[in-house]
């Protein structure tokens, strides 16, 4: 289970890496977006910017809890518990 468990840290990692670069990616191409549509009115528009912040935040949160409450809720061995072999 050692091995498994790093695997999978390795491979969380490495999406979270991934995450982060096409969320850059992604900011990068909403403001060009709202530039263009925005080129040619009379009145502006909110940028959708602020709300994809905001919920790639909130999930990054709600994730990390889950992952600690789900790591939290394992139960030790019996025989462990007493701190026998």
């Amino acid at each position: 289970m050692y091995l498994l468990s790093r695997v999978a840290l390795l491979l969380g990692v490495i999406l979270l890496i991934a995450a982060a670069v096409l969320l850059g990616k992604d900011v990068i191409d909403i403001n060009q977006l709202h530039a263009v549509a925005n080129a040619n009115r009379s009145t502006n528009f909110p940028s959708p910017l602020n709300n994809v912040l905001i919920t790639v935040g909130l999930a990054a949160v709600g994730g990390l809890l889950a992952g600690l409450g789900l790591r939290r809720a394992e139960r030790p061995r019996p025989d462990t518990e007493a701190g026998r072999p």
